[in-house]
């Protein structure tokens, strides 16, 4: 298998090394971002890559555990004296090594609840918590300081299965709540390819005044709200210069990565938008070469958000 040719091959843990956790299905995506930043895979497994040391998160990881370390032993009793010697409470990776001893020592520890996130901005979650892992050869892997600040990236919201009009708007939920974006009450904002209407819906929450603009009408629930103003129009014909109050852009269109590199510069170059958030979608493997492209735009960042799917997400606020 896979997991075991690569824990052969590593026959012996090195004294520094990180584990990263990859989005399901996106883990292809993981490897070729580990060949661009030339960080050799030491194991991988379907639950998490072991790598060399990272200096910040991946793209395609939904989670980073950097500074891990190894303890070695013996017995169950001291496996549990071990975790439970850690100041914070810790959270479980699913281990492919000893599985039944490792869930069993898992169920005899008080460990963070991996409970779904109540939608506030920004979020009260507040925890600080740990990490850990068995690997073969009865050694447990812990990472004191986890990236994410929700245990192991899994964003997963109390959701509103009443007012949205589908489930884009957790995208906009995440960025708000977990601090990628903040708008200020005093903002306008403009929402390209709005329809049928959940990030404008967000928005409206946050934001003075949102144009949301496209061809097709808003979900009736989404048009009445008293601070959102639908414009009937295609969102690459769109005057930006007719914006001139607008501090953000958002979009959430459908198009080619390449489309919406143009449209953003256009925005640059034609209105006094300062802070955008776009979502960067791609029909087959990810586009590493326009990722690049957008990310030589000053103060721009991408992520790949929990709730993204083949598409990342191109953030630049100031």
């Amino acid at each position: 298998s896979i997991l075991m040719d690569s824990y052969l091959r590593l026959k012996k843990l090195p004294p520094r090394f990180d584990i990263v956790i990859p989005f399901l299905k996106f883990e292809s995506e993981l490897v070729n971002e580990f060949a661009l930043l030339r960080k050799n895979i030491l194991m991988q497994d379907i639950h998490f890559f072991m790598v060399e040391p990272l200096t910040e998160i991946p793209v395609w990881a939904q989670d980073w555990l950097p500074n891990c370390k190894v303890f070695d032993f013996s017995s169950k009793p001291e496996a549990i004296k071990l975790l439970k010697s850690q100041k914070n409470l810790g959270v479980f990776i699913p281990s492919p090594f000893h599985q039944s001893l490792a869930e069993s020592i898992h169920g005899e520890l008080r460990s963070l609840k991996l409970n779904r996130l109540k939608y506030e901005v920004p979020s009260q979650f507040n925890f600080n918590y740990f990490a850990w892992t068995i690997l073969k050869d009865r050694q447990i892997v812990i990472c004191e300081q986890p990236a994410s600040r929700y245990p192991l990236g899994r964003h997963e919201f109390n959701e509103d299965k009443e007012t949205p009009p589908n489930r884009a708007y957790l995208k906009m939920w995440e960025a708000l709540c977990l601090g990628y974006i903040h708008i200020k009450p005093d903002q306008s904002v403009i929402d390209l390819g709005s329809s049928p209407g959940g990030w404008s819906w967000v928005l409206s929450q946050q934001a003075k005044k949102v144009y949301s603009v496209d061809r097709a009408a808003l979900d009736p629930k989404i048009a009445c709200i008293s601070n959102i103003q639908h414009v009937i129009g295609d969102a690459f014909q769109v005057a930006p210069s007719d914006y001139k109050d607008c501090d953000w852009l958002f979009s959430d269109i459908i198009c080619t990565p390449d489309r919406l590199l143009s449209l953003v510069q256009s925005w640059q170059d034609h209105s006094s938008v300062k802070n955008f958030m776009c979502t960067i979608k791609f029909k087959g493997p990810c586009d590493f070469d326009i990722m690049r492209e957008f990310l030589k735009i000053r103060s721009s960042r991408i992520i790949h958000l929990y709730h993204n799917k083949n598409e990342v997400t191109w953030i630049k606020q100031e």
